[in-house]
This record gives structure tokens, C-alpha cells and sequence, in this order.
């Protein structure tokens, strides 16, 4: 049986890949030059962020709790801002630190912050559960 977290993150997929197609062929989208990195954190982030997101707005728990759909966006928004960075920054630097190497290092922190933080909340609800 289909469930509702898949049902919506089915809909939110298709949905991001047909508007994709349709904004890319209209020309609204390219996929050269600086406007390929914005498309990129766009349609990255609705794609990974977006049933996420519906079921957050909603408040609803279904197989992951709404705080941890809160984090998982807020790790995500910041993981797509420094792939951002990344981009964008090849070349650029502000004082000995290059752009893209301190775009490396938010999504490295992020990725390792994430990981304990969910190991933390998940180990903090197992211990409730048996309390």
C-alpha cells in the first residue's frame, strides 16, 4: 500500500520535474552559466526539501517527526546555500580564504552537525519511550 509521505513526495517530484522542463524550455531556465548554480539550489532543494516541507507546514507526524523535518530543511537550506558557494566562489576569496573552500567547510560542518543532532533527538526519544 502507497503511503501518504510517498504519495507526496511522488506529486512534489513529478511536479518539480515537469515545471523544470516547462521553465527550461520557455527559457526561463538555463543550464549554462551563472544561472545553472540557481537552478540547481532550486530545484534541489524542492525536490529533496518539498513533501518535507508540506508535511512541516501541516504539522502532521507521520514516519518522521515534524522537528526533525524542520531540522533536515534548515541543514538542507544551508548544504544548498554552501554548494552555493562552491560554485560561485571558484576563484573568489576574501582574505587568504577562498569562497569555495569555505562552502566545503558549511556543508562538511552541517552534514556532521546533522548527523549528531538527529543521533542526539533520536537517542533522547528511545529513552523517553522506555522511561
Amino acid at each position: 500500500m502507497l503511503s501518504r509521505e510517498t504519495a507526496v513526495h511522488a506529486i512534489i517530484v513529478a511536479l518539480t520535474f515537469v515545471s523544470f522542463v516547462l521553465l527550461e524550455r520557455a527559457g526561463v531556465v538555463a543550464l549554462d552559466g551563472p544561472s545553472a548554480g540557481v537552478a540547481f539550489v532550486v530545484f534541489y532543494g524542492i525536490l529533496l526539501g518539498g513533501s518535507h516541507l508540506v508535511f512541516a507546514l501541516r504539522g502532521k507526524d507521520g514516519m518522521i517527526p515534524v522537528d526533525a523535518r524542520w531540522r533536515y530543511l534548515a541543514a538542507l537550506v544551508v548544504v544548498l546555500g554552501g554548494s552555493a558557494l562552491v560554485f560561485y566562489g571558484e576563484g573568489l576569496a576574501v582574505g587568504p580564504l577562498e569562497l569555495s573552500t569555505l562552502g566545503y567547510a558549511i556543508v562538511a560542518v552541517t552534514v556532521i552537525g546533522y548527523v549528531v543532532i538527529e543521533g542526539v533527538a533520536g537517542y533522547r526519544a528511545t529513552q523517553t519511550q522506555t522511561s
